[in-house]
């Protein structure tokens, strides 16, 4: 082969798994743990390796669906957060939305359509509390779909539910389960690795890190060629940035020239830009779900979007903007969108390292 020609794709994932298979799996999961940060609360705790648990292996990068019961899952959501049913599924439930969740199961267990449900990324733990209050409520014995009272269980939408979150989580213990195991018990969970200064922070091998993710890649593009998948993800680069009103001084003269007008001294939420692979994840799916979140306690709110074809990298950022627009109008926390690596998200994350 020309040095200079690309290997084949399968090539390129069979590569990967060697560099995996070859990685001390002990060292890489030391490595993996290290991604944790005290902003992940205490929800998720700490857990040993375990040579016995598959997804603890170096080259496991996807864990298939364990189901058990809808009322486990709902069991789940409550422990960990305690405002589930009150915020999450209250939401779901609102008749407003009984058409958009029947489109939805129309559109993945009868079309065979792919969707990315997405949202704004404030804590770790929002898009599994998302996707399990979604299929809490579409598998409520109460929900049908059309006039035909069609209904769905957990063992058919967690075949069809797939979660993309970073391989931290299967260092992490949850009830004193794995993690990983309370997801298995609503979804197909695929362990990505982050490409960013967090990476960079632990000192985590990107040789690992890039072997991680070309085969968590190519197993989540098999699974969404079967079609009628659900994909949920906190779509923005990294966790959201919350910029404090006592350093709102510290960046005025960009956002004023950023977004026209004069900050207010009100704390303000950036969310970062889309990678190039979330966008190609979106546009594989073909249509979203957007979906804004906030799970502070000073303002908790939930606002679902309807489901909207994306067909190019622009769809996708306008999908973002309107989930910063109505994350903004929902909290009245102002919220910017950052499309690119702008001067104003620059200062705002030299304002939050310093």
């Amino acid at each position: 082969m020309d040095e200079n020609e690309v290997p084949p794709e399968d090539e390129v994932v069979d590569e990967a798994r060697r560099v995996l298979a070859a990685a001390d799996a002990g060292a890489y999961y030391r490595s993996i743990a290290a991604l944790a940060r005290a902003s992940h609360g205490s929800l998720l705790q700490p857990m040993p390796f375990s040579p016995q648990l598959d997804f603890h292996r170096a080259t496991c990068v996807v864990a298939e669906p364990s189901t058990d019961s809808v009322e486990t899952v709902h069991l789940y959501g409550r422990a960990a957060y305690p405002d589930f049913d009150r915020l999450l599924l209250t939401a779901f439930r609102d008749p407003t939305y009984a058409h958009l969740l029947t489109d939805l199961y129309h559109g993945l267990c009868v079309e065979g359509r792919n969707v990315a449900l997405v949202t704004n990324h404030g804590q770790i733990i929002d898009i599994a509390l998302v996707l399990g209050a979604l299929l809490v409520s579409m598998c409520a014995e109460d929900r049908t779909f059309g006039v035909l009272d069609e209904r769905t269980n957990i063992e058919e939408m967690a075949m069809r539910s797939n979660l993309l979150v970073s391989r931290m989580v299967t260092t992490r213990q949850v009830f004193s389960l794995p993690t990983v195991q309370v997801l298995q018990s609503f979804c197909r969970s695929f362990f990505s690795v982050p490409q960013t200064a967090s990476r960079r922070r632990v000192k985590l091998d990107p040789v690992l890190a890039r072997a991680n993710n070309t085969l968590m890649r190519d197993a989540l593009t098999r699974q969404i060629e079967f079609g009628g998948q659900l994909l949920a993800m906190a779509a923005s680069g990294s966790q959201d940035l919350r910029l404090a009103a006592n350093l709102v001084q510290r960046v005025r003269s960009t956002w004023r020239q950023r977004r026209g007008e004069d900050p207010s001294d009100a704390p303000s939420l950036h969310l970062q830009p889309l990678y190039n692979g979330t966008i190609g994840l979106m546009l594989e799916c073909g249509y979203a779900l957007p979906l804004a979140i906030s799970l502070e306690s000073a303002h908790p709110e939930v606002v679902i979007g309807g489901i909207t074809r994306v067909r190019e990298s622009d769809d996708c950022h306008r999908v973002m903007e309107w989930i910063a627009d109505a994350h903004q109008t929902a909290t009245g926390v102002t919220t910017v969108y950052h499309r690119r690596e702008d001067d104003l998200l620059t200062q705002v994350r030299d304002v939050m390292r310093s």
